[in-house]
């Protein structure tokens, strides 16, 4: 059996390459055939992670302190509670972007004009963020470059780190995986899928969805 840290990088490893198979799903111009083989493949991967969090032991939780149990707890999320940063240097992709999350009903959102500034606006949270919408190309650092800071420095903590740019290639995709990053989104940016993306990557219940 494994130890519930060996099951905790098993099903990062697998979560990565669930990432990865969904991006290759946004190409409209996909083989038919590889496309049902990417479908079934996503429908594996998360079957297997359904088992291996089933399978997790339990007996650390029994002996860890009540008080100290309840600090793991992550607080429950909403599209106003959850703190985003976006971190993009065209002025126009940014007032665009802004506009959306704010029509999506998100509140706290930072902006961050170049990769340092970005850097420096994670590393100085005083909550860390939930979300960090990050563009690739930036000056002084680029969107890879401010990931691999932060989590080098620890201070990404459990934000979700997606890619919104009009890179697009293949092998930059699967760096981007493969570095780390969560999830990636093409400009120009399809609402809708953004939306799901976000509502996913904060694991948000329909209830917190709904309008007041």
């Amino acid at each position: 059996m494994l130890s519930s840290a060996e099951i905790k990088i098993v099903v990062a490893t697998l979560s990565k390459r669930r990432a990865w198979l969904r991006k290759t799903l946004e190409d409209a111009h996909q083989d038919p055939d590889v496309r049902k083989e990417h479908i079934e493949s996503i429908r594996l991967l998360e079957n297997a992670m359904k088992k291996l969090a089933a399978t997790a032991p339990a007996s650390t939780a029994s002996v860890a302190p009540a008080k100290a149990a309840a600090a793991k707890t992550p607080r429950k999320l909403s599209m106003a509670t959850a703190r985003v940063l976006v971190a993009e240097d065209n002025a126009d992709s940014a007032k665009l972007l802004m506009d959306i999350l704010e029509d999506f009903g998100m509140k706290l959102v930072d902006l961050a004009t170049d990769g340092k500034e970005a850097f420096d606006k994670i590393k100085a949270a005083e909550s860390p963020y939930d979300l960090i919408l990050c563009d690739w190309d930036m000056p002084e650092l680029t969107g890879l470059e401010v990931h691999t800071k932060a989590k080098a420095s620890n201070t990404l903590k459990n934000a979700h780190f997606m890619m919104v740019t009009a890179v697009s290639e293949a092998a930059r995709i699967r760096e981007a995986i493969q570095q780390g990053v969560n999830d990636y989104i093409v400009k120009p940016i399809d609402i809708d899928v953004l939306e799901g993306k976000i509502k996913a990557a904060l694991e948000l219940e329909e209830e917190n969805n709904s309008p007041a």
